[in-house]
């Protein structure tokens, strides 16, 4: 739902020095970096202006980055306007149990 053209998600994994990386990169409308300290706050969403034509209720990556410190992981974003956005997710192998 934020992407202008056909969707494209990559997935890349990683395990370096029991730190299990996790990489979802995509093409879609990208976040101002103004914006991207907030996007894990619970109900945020990037302003629009007076357009709401995507639904939803903020919650996603607030359950993302909850479930993610909950592991003892940390959740980060790397993102450009109109060049998509790259969410990177690192797990401490030796806390997963």
């Amino acid at each position: 739902k934020y992407s202008i053209d056909a969707p494209k998600v990559e997935i890349e994994t990683k395990n370096d020095a029991n730190i299990l990386s996790i990489r979802i990169k995509d093409n879609g409308i990208g976040i101002e970096s103004k914006h991207q300290r907030m996007i894990f706050d619970k109900f945020f969403r990037v302003p629009t202006g007076n357009l709401h034509d995507v639904k939803g209720f903020g919650l996603g990556l607030y359950y993302v980055k909850t479930v993610v410190e909950a592991h003892n992981g940390t959740v980060e974003v790397e993102s450009d306007p109109g060049k998509g956005s790259c969410f990177v997710v690192n797990l401490n192998a030796d806390d997963r149990g």
